[in-house]
């Protein structure tokens, strides 16, 4: 008889940790960018305004990724599927950190409004 393993609340967290983040982040640099357009912002404020959320979120983002990296080297030798999960979130992390960096890099260089 299979006998049924309880799955640990922060191991189904870890999962969907990095791109929640990545989602409150995003939504938080498209917010400032239209409402800097809005209101017609000075380009270097604006500019300036949207490199310093992105490495926040960068900074966030790195955060997250290392916390969920160092939550599967602990979930090891735990029961399954606690391992499976927390290595699936560490992925998932990692993956959200680079779509940080792709995403939020063209706040760099790119003009501001259109």
């Amino acid at each position: 008889m299979m006998q049924a393993t309880p799955v640990p609340p922060r191991s189904i967290l870890v999962i969907v940790l990095g791109f929640g983040v990545w989602t409150v982040a995003f939504v938080g640099l498209y917010a400032v960018n239209a409402i800097g357009c809005a209101f017609a912002w000075p380009s270097t404020v604006q500019r300036a305004v949207m490199i310093g959320l992105a490495l926040v979120a960068s900074g966030s983002m790195m955060a997250v990724a290392g916390w969920s990296i160092g939550h599967w080297r602990r979930a090891a030798n735990a029961p399954r599927p606690a391992p499976g999960l927390a290595r699936i979130g560490a992925m998932g992390s990692t993956a959200a950190l680079a779509a940080t960096i792709l995403v939020f890099a063209p706040s760099l260089f790119a003009s501001m409004c259109l």
